[in-house]
């Protein structure tokens, strides 16, 4: 295996403590043997020569492929400004240093015969990573963009749900860093090795991208540690992100238990239209959710930042992770949240209150279905979910949680004048009060609003419109002498009161 300058006075510097090297050394791999300088050099390159401080002249433009290790006094020879030139301290022994070289060929030799024989044996990504450790001792991680752990060694990131990076509090706030960070938005275009400086959550880490059709889908990564963070191993982690990236291909990756029964069946159930309930809830039963138990669906609707840095599966752990007994889907680019709320510890109110500092940390906002008992509601609650989130939105843009009880009136009216417009459904003799009020400047379309509001109660009506008890019964007469009716049917009530919100609905949108 070919080594670069750098790597070689990266170990030479370990051997044998401070030595002086020139002002431009490779990173290239080039090198492949030591030998003794006999006066001659290879013009092909490749080659370490060994000078024992005997006087040989060495012409500059054949070493930018070569490297020289001066040892001892070579007073001609040790101007710093010649390429890829180390100077060993006097009595040193050349023989040792020979043997010295060897080993490192032989330490990067035996690697990559390792990591070969791995992929002959189709073994996982893991085995790779773990095959490094003589090499590069740093803690290494290899990551799909969805911020899934595919591989590592040593992490300390705690128990993580599906192996996912933001799955936990541990490293919520570390995924919220990296997708507001534009050096690592960046990052996704670059080719070859490259250093990430990191910011005040994420630490600094040298990494290569591993991409397919031109678009990075993993990322190869080691953070500070044993090696410094440079270009030295920079080619290093290239060689073995190649390996990496071939057994990607072949699918050797260990598996999670990120897909298991209960994400199958919620997917079925919201993907395939004419779903069999009877087979739905005998899935969902043998899960151990019974038709008995009560549950809630929580819609979450990603930012911008999360569909461009690929969290939504972190998202989806992250809950599965702080909500026991729920399941976290990933559906029309939206993370779908079924609760079992007879299984969860949780009551509804502390489950609220556990996922809003998450949401509002995280940019995100949500909406609640109401608690349903059984198992053939679940598309319903989930439609009731995406209601509460689309028509919070419009009646309070500034919140990020919605719940459906607090917009079901609104619900109604909207589904009510999906056809018809408000004034073509509201009752027609109020309707017909009001535009004769508007014309007449009367009071009596308000009057029967308050007299309604009120339980139809003439001391509070009149007090509520401050005006004399006698104004109101004279009013009320004319009311429903416009209206024909004596305020008695409960069904002409309610359809009363409906029609007054929903003119009024229809007056803010005009």
């Amino acid at each position: 295996m070919y080594l670069s300058t750098s790597l070689i006075v990266y170990h030479l510097k370990k051997q044998y403590g401070k030595i002086q090297v020139s002002d431009w050394i490779s990173y290239n791999p080039l090198l492949k043997y030591p030998v003794h300088y006999d006066g001659k050099i290879n013009r092909s390159g490749g080659v370490i020569y060994l000078v024992d401080g005997t006087n040989y002249p060495l012409p500059t433009h054949h070493l930018l492929k070569n490297m020289v290790i001066f040892i001892g006094d070579a007073p001609i020879h040790s101007e710093q400004s010649r390429p890829n030139c180390c100077f060993l301290p006097t009595g040193t022994d050349i023989h040792e240093v020979s043997a010295f070289l060897h080993e490192v060929f032989d330490l990067y030799e035996q690697w990559n015969r390792r990591l070969v024989d791995s992929r002959l044996e189709n073994a996982p990504v893991q085995n790779l990573v773990d095959l490094t450790e003589d090499i590069i001792p740093n803690p290494m991680m290899v990551i799909a963009m969805d911020f899934t752990i595919i591989a590592s060694k040593k992490l300390s990131y705690g128990k993580l749900k599906n192996s996912v990076l933001g799955s936990n509090e541990a490293t919520q706030p570390l995924v919220n860093a990296l997708k507001q960070d534009i050096n690592y938005e960046e990052a996704y275009n670059r080719t070859g090795y490259f250093y990430y400086p990191g910011n005040q959550v994420a630490t600094p880490k040298l990494c290569v991208n591993l991409c397919k059709s031109g678009k990075t889908i993993y990322r190869l990564m080691i953070s500070e540690g044993g090696v410094p963070l440079d270009d030295t191993f920079g080619f290093i982690l290239e060689y073995l992100a190649k390996m990496i990236s071939h057994a990607l291909t072949t699918n050797a990756v260990l598996s999670s238990d990120s897909t298991y029964s209960l994400h199958k069946v919620f997917f079925h159930l919201l993907t395939t239209p004419g779903v069999d309930y009877v087979e739905i809830s005998q899935q969902l039963s043998a899960s151990g959710w019974l038709s008995s138990h009560s549950y809630q669906c929580v819609l979450i609707n990603v930012g911008l930042s999360d569909i461009k840095n690929l969290t939504l599966r972190s998202i989806c752990s992250y809950v599965e992770d702080t909500i026991p007994s729920s399941c976290a889907i990933e559906h029309q680019g939206n993370a779908v949240v079924f609760i079992n709320l007879d299984l969860c510890p949780f009551s509804q109110d502390s489950i609220a209150q556990k996922l809003a500092r998450f949401i509002r940390d995280s940019l995100l906002t949500a909406g609640y279905s109401r608690k349903m008992l059984g198992h053939f509601n679940f598309y319903r609650q989930y439609i009731q979910a995406g209601a509460a989130l689309q028509m919070g939105k419009l009646q309070a843009p500034s919140r990020w949680i919605h719940q459906f009880n607090q917009i079901a009136l609104y619900y109604i009216y909207d589904q009510a004048t999906k056809k018809l417009p408000a004034y073509m459904i509201c009752h027609e003799k109020l309707l017909a009060l009001k535009y004769a009020d508007e014309t007449n400047h009367t009071q009596l379309y308000q009057t029967t609003r308050c007299f309604l509001e009120h339980h139809q109660s003439i001391t509070r009506t009149s007090e509520a419109l401050f005006i004399h008890r006698s104004t109101l019964l004279y009013r009320l007469e004319k009311i429903r002498t416009f209206l024909k009716t004596d305020f008695s049917d409960p069904e002409e009530l309610l359809y009363l009161l409906l029609s007054f919100y929903l003119m009024d609905l229809e007056a803010q949108h005009e």
